[in-house]
């Protein structure tokens, strides 16, 4: 079910169609929904480019209890749509055939430098080491992935993540979903 926290980005009713829980009545106004939910989205990630200019306590208080005082993550829904955010930046901009690596070794340096000039005084000079690769000897074809659970072989975390990521969270989900993908119904056309 939908949370029914404030509105972010996303109003209550895109929530509950995207979650499932509604749909339009009409395939035209199910096309405007998205419409509005894309428009939406990437007016709040060029909004971002604002956001620095808020005040640095707004800021703070905003992650103010993503971790409590012994370290643990105290805001478990800000610290998993933090990696949900992260994770769909990559992954679209990847698509469109950016280094992303690139985007996020600039935002590091940018985010280190102005730490350490506001709350330390100091101007720093920062190296970032950035190194992603697929294992190919370690990667199981998806059609391959049941075959691969029936000899107890371990899923790769990422590959884990992966199927979480798509609700999969059960070997008859694994079934489905390869089957899925056998019969080339895995990636739908939405627009």
């Amino acid at each position: 079910m939908s949370d029914r926290r404030p509105q972010g980005m996303l109003t209550h009713s895109d929530r509950a169609y995207l979650l499932g829980e509604s749909s339009p009545k009409t395939n035209a106004a199910e096309r405007k929904k998205r419409q509005r939910i894309r428009r939406r989205i990437r007016n709040a990630i060029l909004d971002f480019s604002v956001l620095v200019y808020l005040d640095w306590r707004d800021l703070e208080l905003i992650f103010d209890e993503l971790v409590t005082e012994s370290g643990m993550i105290g805001d478990r829904a800000l610290y998993d749509g933090l990696i949900d955010m992260i994770e769909l930046a990559m992954r679209q901009s990847t698509l469109q055939g950016v280094d992303f690596g690139r985007m996020m070794e600039i935002a590091t340096l940018r985010s280190v430098g102005v730490y350490h000039l506001v709350y330390r005084g100091w101007l720093v000079d920062v190296e970032t080491a950035r190194e992603t690769t697929v294992k190919p000897e370690q990667s199981i074809p998806l059609e391959e992935v049941p075959e691969a659970i029936d000899r107890f072989e371990e899923i790769p975390l990422p590959a884990a993540l992966a199927l979480e990521e798509f609700g999969v969270t059960t070997l008859e989900g694994v079934y489905e979903l390869a089957e899925m993908y056998a019969n080339e119904a895995f990636i739908t056309d939405q627009t």
